[in-house]
């Protein structure tokens, strides 16, 4: 069986997770975005790991969740909605060290060499209960991930805008 890591990344709001939710209606193994999962859990039970209050606790959830994910793609083809780099490009966007550890992981975890990034699109973009940032921040976040992905040796593929059902037909055609 073939087994091949397709990942979406870019500043939140752009449409990754309707293009996911779209590769998943037709039928494609996708991976959700885990770090809303997190926060969603977080904010019922009160808890601290959530990025505007504690980032790192937070970060370490993310980053464990995602390697959860990536081992659950072997022998197959699946798609990701983020992944372990996009830790660091968060990182990045507040300032905040980044460990030796998160490189080794983001270097030891690949994914396929192309990686689809979805452009900012203030159209399309919302604010909403786990995503706080606002336009601005949601580009400075998109810049931190072009770079560590660049940096990380991947090639980068932006996702033209257009409908969800073209740009997942797009994803489709380009992995």
């Amino acid at each position: 069986m073939i087994e091949k890591r397709i990942l979406l990344t870019g500043g939140p709001g752009f449409g990754k997770s309707s293009i996911i939710e779209e590769l998943e209606r037709k039928g494609n193994l996708v991976h959700h975005e885990i770090a809303r999962e997190i926060i969603q859990h977080e904010v019922e039970t009160n808890g601290e790991s959530v990025p505007w209050i504690n980032i790192d606790s937070f970060s370490e959830k993310v980053k464990q969740g995602r390697i959860m994910q990536f081992e659950k793609g072997k022998n197959v083809i699946s798609y990701y909605d983020r992944g372990i780099p996009d830790v660091i490009g968060f990182l990045m966007k507040d300032k905040k060290e980044i460990s030796a550890d998160l490189i080794e992981l983001s270097n030891k975890y690949k994914y396929h060499s192309k990686i689809f990034i979805t452009p900012p699109w203030e159209a399309i973009f919302q604010r909403d209960n786990e995503r706080k940032e606002d336009f601005v921040a949601a580009i400075k976040v998109h810049k931190c991930l072009e770079s560590i992905y660049s940096t990380l040796g991947y090639e980068l593929v932006a996702v033209p805008m257009g409908s969800i059902a073209w740009r997942a037909e797009f994803v489709l055609k380009h992995s």
